[in-house]
């Protein structure tokens, strides 16, 4: 899967811009606000639908338009155009995705055609931050594999918010717990389908990421990921546990147990929690090391290798870990790199480079 070329109207600071990429290794330079991660920003939302970032559309649109449209031609796929769209005014929102000129109505029926692994400074958030930032990545690289995991997603979401509304009522005496008793079945059938989803899916990733760290890093031992959540058999059993906490639930108005509160834990071979002794290098090496792993797993189980955007992240690591983390990388496929210089980056590495540079939104070759 090669990113040929892509085209952007009203996306970030580029009124009009067509970039055609090596297949191989693409370097993109400029100084920090230039307008250089815009690019892989908008690789990123043809290719999931959202920014890398979390940014809303409506802030994607350039200053004093109300619509953006991004698009990429692609070789080596079965497909060979994604197109997105976006339309903001005072009285409507709407977003359009195409694929080779279909509309595609559904999330699930786009989602994990056009793959892409984004390596971001801000990965290391997924290590240092809240559980949802970890719930959040991990969903997205099972959803990229198996894209009807986003239906059963949103269908669970859909039940804990309506189970989560009606404990609310119950709590202000607005309504009857009696009516509880179908969400609470609902709840734990969708519950247990993403509880086994994740578990069966961290088993097999834990290794592809261990094995990542070892090879950047170096170091004798790698951290674990361990999937935190209640254990349960089966639905039947999360219902009776539901049910026996129900009292709870209604005094706090929400739902205590299930899938949104699971965690994800890194940990070492004696069950030490990560962040309690690993220093920022280990940190900024174990979110690397969670990418490498998440290309790795998506290329195993679908075949397939996902388009590599790196954002501006080798300023962060030694030497040593720059070294071999290009080694790890260059023989994998199309890479997008984008950073203020290449001073850093050794001058001998084999394949067709491309080399760009930005300066206030106006791309050039080199």
């Amino acid at each position: 899967m090669i990113l040929q070329t892509l085209k952007l109207m009203n996306f970030r600071n580029y009124q009009s811009l067509e970039i055609s990429f090596s297949p191989d290794i693409n370097f993109i330079t400029g100084n920090n606000g230039s307008g250089k991660t815009n690019i892989i920003e908008a690789v990123s939302v043809i290719s999931n639908l959202k920014s890398f970032r979390n940014i809303s559309d409506s802030h994607i649109v350039k200053w004093g338009n109300k619509s953006y449209y991004c698009s990429g031609d692609i070789e080596k796929s079965e497909y060979e155009k994604f197109e997105v769209g976006f339309f903001n005014d005072s009285e409507k929102i709407k977003k359009k995705i195409k694929i080779d000129g279909r509309e595609i109505t559904r999330a699930s029926d786009y989602y994990g055609k056009l793959l892409t692994v984004v390596f971001s400074p801000s990965d290391i958030n997924i290590i240092n931050g809240a559980p949802e930032i970890r719930r959040r990545y991990i969903d997205s690289v099972i959803s990229k594999i198996y894209p009807d995991y986003i239906d059963e997603l949103n269908e669970f979401r859909s039940v804990l918010n309506s189970r989560n509304v009606l404990l609310k009522k119950i709590r202000e005496g607005h309504s009857d717990s009696k009516q509880l008793n179908i969400w609470d079945r609902l709840f734990a059938d969708k519950a247990f389908i993403i509880f086994k989803r994740r578990k069966d899916f961290i088993k097999i990733f834990n290794g592809y990421f261990k094995d990542s760290y070892s090879l950047i890093s170096s170091e004798p031992e790698s951290p674990e990921i361990r999937y935190a959540s209640a254990n349960f058999e089966n639905a039947d059993e999360l219902y009776s546990f539901v049910q026996a906490r129900l009292k709870e639930d209604m005094r706090k108005g929400n739902t205590g147990t299930g899938p949104q509160r699971d965690d994800y834990i890194f940990h070492n071979s004696s069950l030490v929690n990560f962040n309690n002794f690993a220093s920022q290098g280990q940190r900024r090496t174990a979110s690397i090391s969670l990418k490498l792993a998440e290309f790795e797993i998506i290329r195993q189980i679908k075949g397939k290798k996902s388009i590599i955007l790196v954002d501006d992240i080798f300023s962060e690591l030694d030497e040593k870990r720059r070294g071999n983390m290009i080694d790890l990388l260059r023989d994998k496929n199309q890479i997008i790199f984008t950073m203020v210089t290449t001073d850093y980056i050794k001058s001998d590495i084999p394949g067709d480079i491309k080399r760009f540079s930005v300066e206030s939104g106006i791309i050039q070759n080199n």
